[in-house]
């Protein structure tokens, strides 16, 4: 057990660093932009598990609570970006890679109170009998946020993603914006990439050979809407049409238009043609 009192702080001092790396990685274009906060975030941990491994007056509780807080702040900053600054996730990943934000914040905040109770055992209790209640009340109140994550991440991945994560004012749209929306609107009908529903911002931008936050902005600024809504538009755009013109099953056709989910195959659907797709073939509507 002395062990692994030792080695348990250096392993839970990698959880926030991996975890901010990781969602960091997902909103940037290139690789290269990684390798400086790579190297940062390496540093940091290497400072801090020297620090731990050197005090002897100095609980590792304490190092791993601060550390924790640091990038319990650092992490939940990714709550504000719009889902458009995700580039490399699919639009109709999101709202997965949102929930697994939410996840890893509550299991940093969770790792945080476990910390705390413990410093505060050892500041102001001193007792060994102390220390292993509360070790033992952080593990169940562990078990406890598990079992119930288990019980509402399902629920969570059902939840409608928001369109704009930000309500401020968009630039006026430029020539060159409606210009590349143009151009991006053409490749889309020509060769039918919003079919596949692992589409993403970057596989769009390199197929136009422009920056993605470039498409990004575009987007944004002559539709008021971001890449993903933008993106399920053409989609929903090719469901009607197929809802139209031939018999083939909902579901058949919802894998056709790129949507992997009914759930949010209905609710875009629904969102664009204020009907169900049911209704919408029933009423055969000449549009």
């Amino acid at each position: 057990m002395t062990w692994l009192t030792r080695v348990q702080p250096l392993i839970a001092l990698l959880l926030g660093p991996s975890a901010s790396l990781g969602f960091l990685a997902l909103t940037q274009e290139r690789w290269q932009a990684l390798q400086r906060p790579l190297a940062i975030n390496a540093a940091v941990v290497v400072i801090a598990q020297l620090a731990i491994l050197a005090s002897d007056s100095v609980s590792a509780d304490i190092f791993v609570l601060g550390f924790n807080i640091v990038y319990l702040v650092r992490i939940s900053a990714f709550l504000r970006l719009d889902p458009d600054e995700f580039v490399h996730v699919p639009a109709q990943a999101i709202p997965v890679m949102r929930s697994a934000l939410y996840a890893t914040i509550a299991l940093l905040g969770l790792m945080v109170v476990a910390d705390f109770s413990i410093g505060a055992a050892i500041l102001f209790a001193g007792d060994g009998q102390a220390m292993q209640m509360l070790s033992g009340a952080a593990g169940i109140m562990a078990a406890f946020c598990f079992a119930v994550a288990l019980i509402v991440a399902p629920q969570v991945l059902r939840m409608p993603v928001s369109g704009v994560a930000h309500e401020q004012q968009q630039p006026t749209a430029s020539e060159d914006d409606r210009w590349l929306l143009a151009a991006l609107d053409a490749m889309l009908d020509e060769t039918r990439l919003f079919s596949d529903n692992n589409l993403t911002l970057v596989r769009v931008a390199r197929r136009m050979g422009v920056p993605a936050r470039q498409i990004s902005n575009a987007v944004n600024r002559c539709t008021e809407d971001n890449f993903s809504r933008y993106m399920n538009g053409f989609r929903i755009r090719h469901a009607q049409k197929l809802l139209r013109d031939t018999d083939l099953p909902i579901t058949e056709i919802m894998l056709e238009a790129g949507f992997v989910s009914k759930s949010s195959f209905n609710g875009e659907f629904r969102r664009i043609a204020g009907l169900t797709p049911s209704q919408y073939r029933a009423q055969k509507p000449d549009v």
